[in-house]
C-alpha cells in the first residue's frame, strides 16, 4: 500500500477510477458522469495539478483510491481546506484504503499550514461518515437539497476537524 500525490502522468488511472466511481455510487459525488466526461483532459490535469489529490496504490501499483483537498482561495480562506471527493474501488475497501488516504490528506494539509477541514457526507453515508467520525471530525450543520439528483434533493452534513488543536465544537 502506498499513498502519493497524484500527477498529470496520472490522469488515464485517475479518469478510470473516477469514472467507475461515478458509475458505482453517483449520489456520492458533487458530478455527475456526464459533466465528468465533459471535462477536457487539460481541465483535469490542471486540477492534478493545482488541488492536492492522493492516490492509494496497491501491492502491483495499480490506482485503488484517491481522496481530494482543495484550499481557500482568498487570502482570509487560506486557513481552511475542503476535502473531497473520497473513493476507493470496492475491491479494495475493507483493506485501510480510505483511512490511509485521509490520514495522508489531513497530515499533507496540516504541513502546509491549513488549520482547518471541511468536508460534506451525504446523510445517508453511513460507512463514510463513521470513518470520519474516527478521525477526528465533527458535525457543524446540515444542508437541506445539498445537490438536486434528477430532481430530488440529497441532504448533506457539513463536517469539519481542527488542524491546529482548536476546539470547533462550540456552539453557534
Amino acid at each position: 500500500m502506498t499513498v502519493r500525490r497524484l500527477t498529470p502522468k496520472d490522469l488515464s488511472a485517475f479518469r478510470a477510477l473516477w469514472a467507475d466511481g461515478l458509475m458505482r455510487v453517483p449520489n456520492a459525488f458533487l458530478f455527475s458522469a456526464e459533466e465528468v466526461r465533459a471535462l477536457p483532459n487539460k481541465d483535469v490535469e490542471r486540477g492534478l495539478e493545482i488541488n492536492l489529490t492522493l492516490g492509494a496504490f496497491n501491492d502491483v501499483n495499480r490506482l485503488v483510491g484517491f481522496v481530494s483537498a482543495r484550499r481557500g482561495g482568498p487570502k482570509r480562506m487560506r486557513h481552511m481546506a475542503d476535502i473531497g471527493p473520497l473513493y476507493v474501488h470496492p475491491d479494495a475497501q475493507g483493506q485501510g484504503f480510505g483511512r490511509l488516504l485521509m490520514d495522508a490528506v489531513l497530515q499533507n494539509l496540516g504541513d502546509a499550514g491549513v488549520q482547518q477541514a471541511e468536508l460534506v457526507v451525504d446523510v445517508e453515508n453511513h460507512g463514510a461518515q463513521k470513518l470520519y467520525l474516527a478521525l477526528g471530525f465533527h458535525v457543524f450543520g446540515r444542508r437541506p437539497r445539498s445537490v438536486l439528483i434528477d430532481g430530488v434533493g440529497r441532504d448533506d452534513f457539513l463536517m469539519i476537524k481542527a488542524l491546529d488543536g482548536v476546539d470547533l465544537s462550540r456552539d453557534a
